[in-house]
C-alpha cells in the first residue's frame, strides 16, 4: 500500500511546488486555452478552405486546358507564367521540377473506370474526356474516386503551405480533406454510373511533372453534366 501511494504524494507535492512558484498546470488537451493556439481540426479547416480559397484561387485562375496542352513544355517557366501555373519547388510541396495548374474545359466522356459504374473497377476511379477543340496526343482524365491520392487541389493554394501545420501528417490531412470534399460536393452528384457519352464541363487542378505528358489527370472542383 505504501508503494502505491507514493506517486500520488509526490504528484501532489509537485503541483503544490509549481503553484508556489507561479506556474500553471495545464490539463492535456487544453493547451490552446492558455497559448491562444487552436488545435488542428481537419473538418473545420477544410470547410473554410473549400468555401473561401478553393473556389477563388482555383476557379478564379483556371485557364483553358486546350491551350495549355498545346504548349511546348508543361514545366517551362514561360508556360507556368502564361497559364497561372505554380511551381511546386517554390510553393507548398517542394516537389522539384513540377507545376500545378488550375484548368477548365469541356468534352464528351468516352470511358469510365470507376466503382460507381463497375464494382470490380479500381478504387482510384477516373473518367476519360474527349476534350473539345483538342486533337493532340495527351489523354485527359478526371479523378472520380472514391480514392483520390492527388495533391493538386492543396498544392495550388497560395493561402497555405507546409509551415502552417505542425507536421506532414496534418499537411497530408489537408490534401485528403480537400479531395474528400471534391468527392462529396462535385463527383458524387455527377452520377458517374450514367456519365459515359455525356458532355461534361469541368474546372479543376492537375500537376505536370514533365515537359510532355501522355495523360493528365484532373481533380475537379466543378463538374456540370449535360
Amino acid at each position: 500500500m505504501r508503494r502505491s501511494m507514493l506517486p500520488v504524494v509526490v504528484s501532489a507535492s509537485l503541483v503544490g511546488s509549481l503553484a508556489l512558484f507561479g506556474c500553471t498546470v495545464v490539463p492535456i488537451g487544453q493547451e490552446g486555452t492558455y497559448t491562444g493556439e487552436s488545435t488542428f481540426d481537419a473538418a473545420r479547416d477544410i470547410d473554410t478552405l473549400w468555401s473561401e480559397n478553393v473556389q477563388s484561387e482555383i476557379g478564379g485562375n483556371a485557364r483553358d486546358l486546350n491551350g495549355l496542352l498545346g504548349a511546348s513544355s508543361l514545366v517551362a517557366d514561360d508556360t507556368a507564367s502564361q497559364f497561372a501555373g505554380k511551381s511546386l519547388s517554390t510553393s507548398s510541396s517542394a516537389a522539384g521540377n513540377a507545376v500545378v495548374y488550375a484548368v477548365k474545359g469541356a468534352g464528351t466522356v468516352t470511358n469510365v473506370v470507376a466503382k460507381a459504374a463497375d464494382s470490380g473497377a479500381s478504387s482510384k476511379g477516373y473518367i476519360t474526356i474527349a476534350l473539345e477543340g483538342y486533337d493532340g496526343p495527351t489523354e485527359v482524365d478526371i479523378n472520380v474516386g472514391p480514392v483520390i491520392s492527388d495533391t493538386s487541389l492543396r498544392d495550388y493554394l497560395s493561402s497555405i503551405n507546409l509551415n502552417d501545420y505542425r507536421d506532414t501528417t496534418e499537411w497530408s490531412q489537408v490534401s485528403k480533406g480537400l479531395n474528400d470534399k471534391a468527392q462529396s460536393e462535385v463527383i458524387d452528384p455527377a452520377d458517374i454510373a450514367t456519365i459515359k457519352g455525356r458532355r461534361v464541363a469541368f474546372v479543376g487542378a492537375f500537376t505536370a511533372n514533365s515537359a510532355t505528358m501522355s495523360k493528365v489527370t484532373i481533380t475537379p472542383i466543378e463538374m456540370v453534366v449535360e
